[in-house]
C-alpha cells in the first residue's frame, strides 16, 4: 500500500443485515465506479471516484463473516499515480519544490476525502437497512 492508497475496516455487529448492507453499498459504489467485478466474498470496484474527488482508486472490498458479525476491507489503490508523477516534477522544475508540497498535501486531501465518503456511506446505508 503506497502513501496515498485507501485502507479501511468496517464492523458491523448486526449478521442479519449483512446480505441487504453488501447490496446497498455494491449499488452505491457501482455508480461511482467504470467497472464492477464480484466473486463470493470480493467486490472489485475499477476506477472508483468518491463524490468531489478527483483522483480515482481500485477499489476492493472484502467480506469476512464471524458468528455475531462480519466486517468488510476496503482497500483502494491510487490510479492517477503518473499524473501526480508528472506534477511533481514540474513542480520541483518551476517552483523550486515548493509545489511538491501543494502536489502531495492535495493527494492526501483526495485520499482522507474519499475515506471519509467511503466510511459515511458504510455508516448510512447501515442505519438505513431496517432489521429483519
Amino acid at each position: 500500500m503506497g502513501i496515498f492508497d485507501i485502507s479501511i475496516q468496517q464492523k458491523s455487529h448486526n449478521i442479519e443485515k449483512k446480505d441487504e448492507i453488501i447490496n446497498r453499498l455494491n449499488d452505491t459504489f457501482k455508480t461511482l465506479s467504470e467497472e464492477f467485478e464480484s466473486n463470493n466474498d470480493l467486490f472489485v470496484f475499477k476506477k472508483f471516484k468518491a463524490e468531489k474527488c478527483f483522483l480515482s482508486y481500485d477499489l476492493k472490498a472484502t467480506v469476512k463473516k464471524t458468528k455475531e458479525s462480519f466486517t468488510i476491507d476496503f482497500e483502494g489503490e491510487l490510479q492517477n499515480v503518473w499524473i501526480l508523477v508528472i506534477l511533481i516534477v514540474i513542480g520541483i522544475l518551476v517552483t523550486y519544490g515548493i509545489g511538491v508540497i501543494l502536489i502531495a498535501f492535495f493527494a492526501y486531501l483526495q485520499k482522507k476525502s474519499s475515506t471519509k465518503y467511503i466510511e459515511n456511506t458504510f455508516e448510512k446505508i447501515k442505519k438505513e437497512t431496517p432489521p429483519k
